[in-house]
């Protein structure tokens, strides 16, 4: 059997922003290691995994693409459910992007996104920092007033994607992270969410040969 056949424990991941920011080409870049330097505008949202194996267990990350366009952000909430990571998107290289990112996408999180959440503020187009107009130390700031995780990535070129999901989904998998979130499942009457980190023996036993 197929790695992707097997029932994996999944974690959701919601990126948004605004339209042209990069978050087609991040999750590109993340599932597929590849980058097109046009793609066509996300229209309502946008699915992809990518399969990974942290402290010895193995994961399917459901990688969710939001249309940034005005007309498409009405439908934007559906992906804000069960999502317990979600990256928060602007281009460095366009004040605008980061300015709503603060006025619109962030109260978004507030408003309809899940109680406990991890996460990130990140400045897209890392390559392009000759044309830098948001200056990181303004983002840092931002970032660290609403107790989020901070990175400057660059979809064209490679740099940090990998570290970004990685280090989301570590703390995620956080002690920490993982109290807040069964004592919320609890309230809701759901089972504990520590219940999706399998130990590798008993993932061991499950796996088939692949075919």
């Amino acid at each position: 059997m197929a790695e992707q056949e097997q029932k994996l424990p999944s974690i959701k991941i919601t990126l948004i922003g605004n339209s042209g920011v990069g978050k087609t080409c991040i999750i590109r870049r993340y599932s597929l290691n590849d980058y097109v330097e046009n793609p066509v505008s996300t229209t309502g949202g946008n699915y992809s995994s990518k399969f990974v194996e942290i402290n010895g267990n193995k994961y399917q990350l459901d990688l969710w693409d939001t249309a940034g366009q005005e007309r498409f952000r009405s439908l934007t909430k559906h992906f804000y459910k069960d999502a317990y990571i979600i990256v928060l998107v602007y281009d460095i290289t366009k004040q605008d992007t980061f300015d709503e990112l603060k006025s619109i996408w962030y109260p978004n999180v507030q408003q309809m996104g899940e109680k406990y959440t991890v996460l990130a503020v990140v400045g897209n187009k890392s390559d392009l920092f000759e044309d830098e107009e948001v200056k990181e130390d303004e983002a840092r700031q931002y970032t660290e007033s609403i107790g989020a995780t901070f990175m400057q990535v660059s979809a064209k070129s490679g740099a940090n994607i990998d570290l970004l999901f990685d280090t989301l989904v570590r703390k995620y998998l956080g002690p920490e992270f993982m109290e807040n979130l069964n004592k919320m499942k609890k309230e809701k009457g759901e089972g504990e969410a520590g219940r999706i980190t399998l130990d590798a023996k008993k993932q061991k036993k499950k796996k088939k040969k692949f075919c």
